[in-house]
C-alpha cells in the first residue's frame, strides 16, 4: 500500500499522533520577535542616559525647556542590520512658539555613552557611526522646513538631507506615533506617523537604502536623541518597542 504521510500536513500529522505514546513533531515559529518593549520608563530594563536625558514619571524625557541641552538614550539591546525590524514610539514635542530643534531615533555605534550636539545637531550631531531618522520641528540653514522627516548619517546633522519629506502632521505641540520599518531584504526603509487619537497613518518615506552600510557594522545600538538651542521644547518618548523577523 502506498504511503500516505507524505501528503500529510504537519497539523494533521500531528491530530494523527495525539493519543498514540508517540512524540509529535516541533512546528516551526515564524513571525516577528518583540526584543524591545517599554509600555512606560517608569519601571523595566534601564536605558543608557547621557546629557540632559531622564525619566520624568513614565516618559523618557530628552529635553526640558532649558536652552541649549542635548539628550540621548540607548537600548543595552544593540540591533542586527541583517535582520528586518519595526520600531514603534509615542512622541511629545510641547512648549513655546519658538519650539526647537527635534528628537530623532538612532541607531549608532559611538557607544553607550554617545551624545551629539544641541540645537540643530537634535543631540546626535557628530556621531560618526549613526543613522538618525530625525523629527525636525525647527528650520535651519538646510533644511526644508520647520516640520520634517529625514534620514541623516554620519551624523551630519546640518548638511543637506537627500532623503528627506515635510511631514504631513505637525509634529510639535501633540502626541505623534511614529513607525520605522526596516525591511533587509529589499534594503528599503519606512517611516510613518500619525496624530495620537487620530484613525489615520500617513506614510511620509518610502526608500531604498542601505543601513547596514551607513552604520559601518552589523549591529548597532538604538535609543533616541534630543536637542534645543535658543529657542527650546520640551520633549518625551512616552513608550517604545521593537520587534525583528
Amino acid at each position: 500500500m502506498r504511503k500516505r504521510w507524505a501528503h500529510l500536513t504537519a497539523a494533521t500529522v500531528v491530530a494523527a499522533l495525539a493519543g498514540t505514546g508517540l512524540s509529535t513533531p516541533a512546528l516551526a515559529q515564524t513571525g516577528p520577535t518583540k526584543v524591545i518593549s517599554y509600555a512606560g520608563f517608569g519601571q523595566g530594563p534601564s536605558l543608557h542616559k547621557v546629557g540632559s536625558a531622564s525619566i520624568h514619571g513614565s516618559s523618557l524625557r530628552l529635553t526640558s525647556g532649558t536652552k541649549r541641552l542635548a539628550g540621548a538614550a540607548w537600548s543595552k539591546t544593540k540591533l542586527n542590520a541583517k535582520q528586518s525590524f519595526e520600531t514603534a514610539f509615542d512622541v511629545s514635542m510641547t512648549g513655546e512658539v519658538g519650539h526647537a530643534d527635534g528628537v530623532a531615533f538612532v541607531l549608532q555605534n559611538d557607544g553607550p555613552k554617545a551624545k551629539g550636539g544641541y540645537g540643530g545637531s537634535l543631540g546626535y550631531g557628530g556621531m560618526t557611526h549613526s543613522v538618525a531618522i530625525e523629527l525636525d520641528t525647527f528650520k535651519n540653514p538646510n533644511d526644508v522646513d520647520n516640520n520634517h522627516i529625514a534620514v541623516v548619517t554620519g551624523g551630519a546633522s546640518d548638511a543637506a538631507q537627500p532623503i528627506v519629506a515635510s511631514s504631513p502632521i505637525m509634529m510639535f505641540g501633540q502626541t505623534v506615533r511614529v513607525r520605522i520599518t526596516w525591511l533587509a531584504g529589499t534594503k528599503t526603509l519606512k517611516v510613518r506617523v500619525r496624530a495620537v487619537g487620530g484613525s489615520q497613518e500617513y506614510k511620509v518615506l518610502d526608500k531604498k537604502f542601505d543601513l547596514r552600510k551607513a552604520l559601518g557594522y552589523t549591529k548597532a545600538f538604538a535609543g533616541f536623541t534630543g536637542g534645543t538651542g535658543e529657542d527650546v521644547s520640551v520633549q518625551e518618548i512616552n513608550n517604545w518597542s521593537v520587534k525583528v523577523w
